[in-house]
C-alpha cells in the first residue's frame, strides 16, 4: 500500500489521501493512521483518491468507516452508534474515483449511499 496525501489550500485547507493498491487487512491500520495523522495536523476536510484501487476487502470497508467517524469529531474511545451517514460525516470525507471493484463493494456494504463520490478531483474540492 502506498500512501500519498497533497494538502490543497482553499478557504480551509483539504486534504487528498491517494491510495495505490489494494485496501485489506494487512494494511487497513496504515490507512486509517495516515486519517487520523492529517486529522490531528490538523486538516479537518478529506478527499480519499480510490483512482489506484483495484480491489478492497471488508476490513477496508472497515477502514473508510473509522475514518468517517474520525472526521466526525468522535472520540475513539466513545462509544457509539454507527455514525457514517451523520452529516458531518458526509461533509467532510469524500471518495473519489472508485474502481468499479471498489464502487461495487461500496455499494454492496450500504457504505456508497453515505458518502459522496465524484468523478474528478475540482468537484471533489469544491464541494467543501
Amino acid at each position: 500500500m502506498n500512501i500519498t496525501v497533497n494538502i490543497q489550500q482553499r478557504r480551509e485547507p483539504i486534504a487528498v489521501m491517494s491510495l495505490q493498491g489494494n485496501i485489506d487487512a494487512s494494511n487497513f491500520v496504515q490507512v486509517v493512521d495516515k486519517a487520523r495523522e492529517i486529522y490531528q495536523n490538523p486538516v479537518r476536510d478529506l478527499v480519499i483518491d480510490l483512482s489506484d484501487v483495484s480491489s478492497i476487502s471488508t476490513t477496508g470497508l472497515v477502514a473508510i468507516h473509522k475514518i468517517a467517524l474520525l472526521y466526525s469529531g468522535i472520540p475513539e474511545t466513545m462509544a457509539h452508534p454507527d455514525l457514517t451517514h451523520a452529516s458531518t460525516a458526509r461533509k467532510h470525507v469524500k471518495l473519489l474515483n472508485p474502481q468499479p471493484a471498489v464502487e461495487k463493494a461500496l455499494e454492496t456494504a450500504g457504505l456508497k449511499l453515505f458518502f459522496k463520490v465524484f468523478r474528478d478531483l475540482e468537484s471533489a474540492l469544491d464541494s467543501f
